[in-house]
C-alpha cells in the first residue's frame, strides 16, 4: 500500500477488522445540501452515537465556493471534547478521465475529499435505474471505468460508495473481481476505499476484502438524518459474536 501518500486523518480506520470496527463515520449530509439536520444535530448525534471523529462529506461541486466556506466553518465551530469533527466534501467523478467535480477553494477547506461515481457522463437523470438503456455488463464496466480512472489520477482521499450506482440505483450485484481490482487500486493509490452503510449490504465481507488487498478503508453511514449517524457501527454491534 503507498502509506506514504494516505490522509494521516484515514489512521483512525487502521483497527479496523471484519469483525470489530471504530468509533468514527466519515460520510454525513446536512441542510447544507441534501441532509434533513443541521451541523448541530448531525453532531450531537454522533455524541449520542459513541463516535469519536466524524466527517462531514457535504455534496459539492466546483461551483460551491460561494457557501461551502461558511459550511467549513460552522464544522470548525463544533466542540471537539467528545467527537472530532472534520470538513469535507463527496464530490462526483466527471469524466473517463477521472477529473473531479471540484474547485480549489472548496478543496482549501478540506480536511478530507471524497469522489464518488454519482452519474454517468452526459446523463441529466440519474432517477432512471435498469429502463436507462444499459445493459448489466455496460453499468458496471462504465462505473468501474470510471471509479478506476478517478483513482489513477488522484487528488482525493477517499472513494465513495465503490459501485454504489450497480447496488443501489440498478440492482445488480458487481462481479467480485471488479470489487477487488479498486481495493487493489486504492491500495496502489493510497486512497481509502469506503465501505458504505447504504449501499453495502454486506460490510464485514468488503473489510475483509480491503484487508486481503492492503486497501486503506474508511466507514461511512452515508446518513442524511441524525438516526442514522453511525449505523454502519450499530450493524456490527448487532452482530451475534
Amino acid at each position: 500500500m503507498s502509506s506514504d501518500r494516505l490522509n494521516p486523518a484515514l489512521r483512525v480506520f487502521d483497527a479496523c477488522s471484519a469483525s470489530e470496527v471504530v468509533a468514527a463515520d466519515f460520510h454525513m449530509h446536512t441542510t447544507w445540501t441534501d441532509g434533513s439536520a443541521s451541523v448541530v444535530d448531525m453532531h450531537c448525534a454522533a455524541i449520542a452515537a459513541g463516535l469519536g471523529t466524524v466527517l462531514f462529506s457535504e455534496h459539492a461541486r466546483a461551483s460551491s465556493g460561494d457557501w461551502f466556506g461558511k459550511f467549513a466553518a460552522e464544522v470548525r465551530a463544533l466542540p471537539a471534547e467528545h467527537c472530532k469533527a472534520l470538513v469535507g466534501a463527496e464530490v462526483k467523478v466527471l469524466n473517463p478521465r477521472g477529473e473531479l467535480d471540484i474547485s480549489n477553494a472548496v478543496r482549501r477547506e478540506c480536511a478530507l475529499v471524497m469522489a464518488s461515481v454519482h452519474r454517468f457522463p452526459g446523463e441529466t437523470d440519474i432517477r432512471k435505474g435498469r429502463d436507462a438503456g444499459y445493459s448489466e455488463e455496460q453499468a458496471i464496466g462504465i462505473e468501474f471505468e470510471l471509479a478506476r480512472a478517478a483513482l489513477r489520477a488522484g487528488g482525493f482521499d477517499i472513494l465513495g460508495h465503490p459501485f454504489g450506482m450497480a447496488y443501489r440505483r440498478f440492482g445488480w450485484v458487481p462481479p467480485q473481481h471488479l470489487i477487488r481490482e479498486l481495493a487493489r487500486e486504492c491500495a496502489r493509490a493510497g486512497i481509502a476505499f469506503e465501505v458504505n452503510a447504504r449501499y453495502h449490504d454486506r460490510p464485514a465481507d468488503m473489510i475483509a476484502l480491503c484487508r486481503e488487498e492492503k486497501a486503506p478503508i474508511s466507514l461511512g453511514s452515508n446518513a442524511h438524518a441524525p438516526e442514522e449517524v453511525g449505523r454502519l457501527q450499530r450493524v456490527f454491534r448487532s452482530v451475534p459474536s
